[in-house]
């Protein structure tokens, strides 16, 4: 994999395949596109479809948008997308949000405190066109897990009843950087990235904005979003350290990158299970940056 950031990168480049995204330049701005997540129905516009990070809509899309070059629009034709709506809900609250919360032309300009340093302007704006542009760091973790049998001769009724409490026990685990907390040492990968992903706009204790069980898997899959923080005060977080971690951020625009760790833990309280349960954890962090009020 490419590495994100040069050799010593916290975060590898993700390389996922299928067709390009860039699909939707055929779509008018002012089209819809209509899909069914899950029975969920969603209409949204090219436009809004394009803020989104990469990663999701690769997920939205793995084979192509439209190969038959047709458009999701009447209630019979809607694209079919085996994705959490519930997840992508979140996502299109909070980017909605944000946008609405961009000045438009005619808003006069904040202004800023003198004590504040601004980061430097989103993807190469210049600084008056930065207040019209909003960063959002997304952060999803896909949590597989593997449940090492609490006791021999197991019917696999059993076995799948123990496997659904484990998640109910990891599902209440909600905090976002809690599962990295035994490796985040000074100097570690980890601890850069815990680092990192608090100077741009998360805070320790953050929990995820979104966390479900995928239906009939044995995974986990949370959401997090934080908008990018515009400035920091000199005398927070050493001032232009915590800027320079921060800027660290705009190399994943559009560029989705991925972690992954391995660990085993000991599930308490879990339904059905006297004792401890010992479960293998696999936890995929995939990162990426967008930007709202780009054309």
């Amino acid at each position: 994999m490419a590495a994100a950031g040069g050799a010593s990168s916290i975060i590898t480049q993700v390389q996922q395949g299928g067709p390009p995204i860039n699909t939707l330049g055929d779509v008018g701005a002012d089209e819809n596109i209509a899909m069914d997540l899950r029975g969920t129905r969603f209409v949204l516009s090219r436009d809004e479809l394009l803020t989104l990070p990469e990663f999701v809509l690769l997920s939205l899309f793995p084979n192509g948008l439209f190969p038959e070059g047709q458009m999701g629009g009447s209630e019979g034709d809607a694209v079919q997308v085996d994705y959490d709506p519930e997840s992508l809900q979140y996502m299109l609250d909070f980017f909605r949000k944000v946008a609405s919360s961009i000045p438009s032309d005619t808003s006069p300009p904040a202004s800023q405190d003198g004590d504040a340093m601004p980061i430097e302007p989103l993807v190469g704006s210049s600084r008056d066109d930065a207040s019209k542009r909003a960063g959002i760091i997304v952060l999803r973790e896909d949590l597989d897990f593997y449940v090492i049998p609490p006791k021999a001769d197991l019917q696999q009724t059993e076995m799948i009843e123990v496997k659904r409490a484990a998640a109910r026990a990891l599902l209440k685990q909600d905090g976002i950087f809690s599962g990295l907390k035994r490796s985040d040492e000074p100097g570690t990968t980890e601890a850069h990235l815990i680092e990192m992903l608090t100077a741009g706009g998360f805070n320790h204790d953050d929990q995820w904005g979104h966390r479900a069980g995928e239906p009939g898997k044995a995974v986990v899959c949370s959401l997090a979003l934080a908008r990018l923080r515009s400035d920091i005060r000199g005398n927070e977080m050493g001032g232009n350290n915590a800027v320079g971690m921060a800027q660290k951020l705009l190399l994943f625009w559009r560029k989705p990158a991925r972690r992954c760790w391995w660990e085993g833990v000991e599930l308490n309280d879990v339904e059905g299970v006297d004792g401890k349960l010992k479960v293998w954890i696999r936890r995929v962090w995939t990162l990426e940056m967008s930007v709202i009020g780009l054309r």
